[in-house]
């Protein structure tokens, strides 16, 4: 499995675009849109927003590795795995958190955004914990991708996992705030993962511990898209 992990690293390493395509439309999106002032809770708008675009950014990179699983298994090499000792729960760990990888650069990237153009002001303490935080939360984004990836055919990988980030990232509170929600859209947006996964970034934010609560609903969706990524890993591999 170290050797399995370490060739996926260097892939990663050698197909920066992915990376690329997480960072510029969430420090867009920061730019355009953090010049208001006042406060969210207990976190400020500016602080909030910055939270908000590297959850988003991190949803796209993790949900987009989809894409290139989808090839791969129209090019075969997920057949090729299927006959190393690589179990289908080691490659849906390899990928996913190789995925999630890809949840820090837009945190450093909207970060230094955030610092430079409106003064935010973070703890080296919390920077770490930020990075931290985000990767680790984007695991069950990462195996949701990886479900569609191993699932759907190229053509349909793309649209449906830009639909799914869209509709994670509106619902789950990152364009919108849930405290200004219609009551109904408040009530799903604090049991979907994204939410959640924001919740941790905001928490940091706000200097306090996010709740069980947040991370229990985070846990629970990560194994379920976990077994549904191992599970159609073993359906597209046997596919002749």
């Amino acid at each position: 499995m170290r050797a399995y992990l370490v060739f996926e690293l260097r892939r990663l390493v050698r197909e920066p675009r992915m990376a690329i395509f997480t960072i510029v439309l969430p420090v867009l999106i920061y730019s355009i849109s953090s010049g208001s002032g006042g406060t969210v809770g207990d976190v400020t708008v500016a602080k909030y927003l910055m939270v908000s675009m590297a959850a988003y950014g991190a949803l796209v990179g993790a949900l987009s590795v989809g894409i290139a699983v989808s090839h791969e298994r129209a090019n075969g090499w997920l057949r090729q795995l299927r006959i190393t000792p690589l179990s289908p729960t080691q490659v849906v760990t390899v990928k996913a958190l190789l995925a999630s990888l890809l949840a820090i650069p837009p945190v450093l990237a909207v970060g230094i955004t955030a610092t430079i153009s409106q003064g935010v002001e973070f703890s080296a303490g919390q920077w770490v914990a930020l990075a931290g935080l985000m990767w680790l939360g984007s695991l069950p984004f990462a195996a949701l991708g990886l479900a569609l990836g191993f699932a759907l055919p190229p053509q349909l990988t793309q649209p449906v996992s830009m639909l799914g980030v869209f509709g994670l990232a509106f619902l789950g509170g990152l364009f919108v705030p849930v405290e200004v929600m219609p009551k109904a859209l408040a009530a799903i947006a604090v049991w979907l993962p994204s939410n959640r996964f924001a919740e941790l970034g905001w928490s940091v934010a706000g200097e306090h511990a996010p709740p069980a609560a947040g991370i229990a609903v985070l846990a629970a969706w990560t194994l379920l898209f976990g077994g549904l990524a191992a599970l159609s890993y073993r359906r597209a591999a046997a596919q002749r």
